[in-house]
């Protein structure tokens, strides 16, 4: 499989907001669409968002296609739950990023910790890039994923802002948008290069964060050693 798994209560959550038919009550359903999704995101990792079919999905998934389209009227369906798994595991990874931020110089170390942290997520489950492209070529979804990145990005300043002057904090939030939106971009284009070339990007790209974050903590953003 390819890392984005939801347990039971997980596919609940995710059919809020998505295009599911209806939110699974019984254990047996939840169970259902858990199978399906994990399958779909199996698939789109080998062969591809656009070769996937939903006849497909219902065969490695252990049920008639009847089961399928009773959760998902389509594909697009199917593609926008995932996005819901994939958002909130990004969540997860700006909260771990952010565990130690214990003052305003922990919040370049930090920035450092969740770049790595979504290049290495991205890199280690190759069907995200695929699901995110998918997105953004789906205007919906993409208007969605504008909104859910600033969701992001505010999550980011609640755990951060209050090491920052208050005259600067809405410019630091902007910045903090920009920074989540412009990272996802970046893991793209890290994907297409060699490895070596890739990690000299990630690594350009984490000092220009710092420069940023750091006319903010009041300090110059070091390189590391």
């Amino acid at each position: 499989m390819n890392g984005l798994v939801v347990g039971a209560r997980g596919a609940g959550d995710a059919a809020r907001g998505t295009g599911l038919r209806r939110i699974p009550k019984q254990d047996r359903s939840r169970g259902r669409i858990d199978d399906i999704l994990n399958v779909a995101m199996d698939l789109i990792g080998r062969k591809g968002i656009d070769a996937v079919t939903m006849k497909e999905i219902a065969s490695l998934s252990g049920g008639p296609i009847a089961s399928v389209y009773q959760y998902f009227p389509n594909k697009s369906a199917i593609i926008a739950t995932l996005y819901q798994r994939y958002i909130a595991q990004v969540k997860a990874l700006v909260m771990n990023g952010l565990v130690d931020v214990r003052g305003g110089g922990d919040i370049c170390r930090a920035t450092d910790a969740m770049i790595d942290l979504y290049a290495f997520f991205v890199r280690g489950h190759p069907a995200v890039q695929d699901l995110v492209n998918a997105i953004q070529a789906d205007k919906m979804l993409a208007d969605i994923d504008i909104s859910e990145t600033r969701l992001v990005a505010a999550m980011f300043c609640e755990e951060t802002e209050g090491f920052i002057d208050r005259d600067l904090r809405e410019r630091y939030r902007c910045t903090a948008f920009t920074m989540c939106h412009l990272t996802v971009s970046l893991v793209r284009l890290v994907l297409k290069v060699p490895p070596e070339e890739g990690d000299r990007i990630i690594s350009d790209y984490k000092a220009s964060v710092r420069a940023q974050i750091g006319m903010f903590v009041g300090r110059p953003a070091e390189l590391p050693a």
